[in-house]
């Protein structure tokens, strides 16, 4: 009886350490797939980004041509000095909101010719914003 009892118990530690060495395993795997899943979309995100910021530089580019035309409508009467131009995301039809910023000043030499320069951000008031710069004199 005493050996049914030895036998029993050598048994059940056996089966303990191979379930636990299962377990390790089952771990292990689980990490490396996990890994290996990680890697694999690291570079669709980074695509992402890069789209992302390549969509926003382009709106950027179309908010101060716009800017630019506007100004130059605008320019024609000579007290015309500036604005800040909000665009809504609706208006662009992106959901997010543009700025551009219109100044209208003197050229330097005291020539009869005026500076026009534009500044415009897309998407506005967002830390990470892209910002595109024009500069016209205006006869």
């Amino acid at each position: 009886m005493t050996t049914d009892i030895t036998m029993k118990n050598t048994l059940r530690a056996r089966t303990r350490h191979r379930a636990g060495a299962i377990l390790a395993a089952v771990l292990l795997s689980l990490l490396v797939v996990l890994l290996v899943g990680a890697e694999l979309t690291r570079p669709i995100v980074q695509q992402r980004r890069d789209s992302r910021l390549a969509e926003d530089r382009q709106q950027a580019f179309w908010i101060a041509e716009s800017a630019v035309q506007r100004a130059l409508q605008a320019a024609v009467s000579p007290d015309y000095t500036g604005e800040t131009w909000q665009v809504s995301g609706e208006a662009l039809g992106t959901g997010r909101a543009g700025v551009a910023t219109i100044k209208v000043e003197a050229a330097a030499g005291g020539s009869p010719q005026r500076r026009l320069v534009v500044q415009a951000y897309y998407p506005a008031g967002e830390l990470h914003r892209t910002l595109y710069e024009r500069e016209l004199i205006l006869e």
